[in-house]
């Protein structure tokens, strides 16, 4: 196997694990998490989701960089992409055990938006890594940030509450 594709399962399969430990911290342990960060809408499990994502495609995109000095910005974009669609493919999976309802368009659903709010996770970590630009990062950001609010202003159905 080639090393990126060996990259790939590797950090799938912890991401994958750090997915399911959550999981199962959040909704099944005994811990008594809380379900939003108090007086705010944010998701305790959403929040825990976004650090797992972002330490993996850090870490990925620093080994792979160590490797091989070569790769761009759009490869380390799409092997982060990568990375984040085999491990929800997999998670997905074993979540539509639990699920009552429409199995395959919830897992359709939790497929396609982590993938896509992954891409750009993983192309924001891997323009800071190959650039070093964060002044730059921050201003996609904000632009990120104003385009998604245009479009939850002019298509509010979009974006379900």
């Amino acid at each position: 196997m080639k090393p990126i594709t060996i990259t790939i399962i590797k950090y799938s399969a912890i991401l994958l694990t750090w997915f399911l430990i959550a999981w199962w911290a959040v909704f099944f342990s005994p811990f008594n998490i809380p379900e939003f960060i108090p007086y705010t809408p944010i998701k305790v499990y959403g929040l825990f989701l976004c650090g797992f994502i972002l330490t993996v495609l850090i870490f990925s995109g620093k080994e792979l960089l160590r490797r091989k000095s070569t790769l761009g910005i759009v490869d380390l974009t799409l092997i982060g992409t990568a990375i984040c669609f085999l491990n929800e493919v997999v998670f997905q999976f074993i979540l539509s055990f639990t699920l009552t309802g429409d199995r395959l368009s919830l897992f359709i659903e939790g497929v396609i938006t982590t993938t896509i709010f992954c891409a750009f996770l993983s192309f924001f970590v891997a323009f800071q890594l190959k650039t070093k630009r964060t002044g730059r990062l921050v201003l996609f950001i904000v632009a990120l940030i104003i385009l998604f609010k245009i479009l939850t202003i002019a298509f509010p159905t979009l974006i379900k509450s």
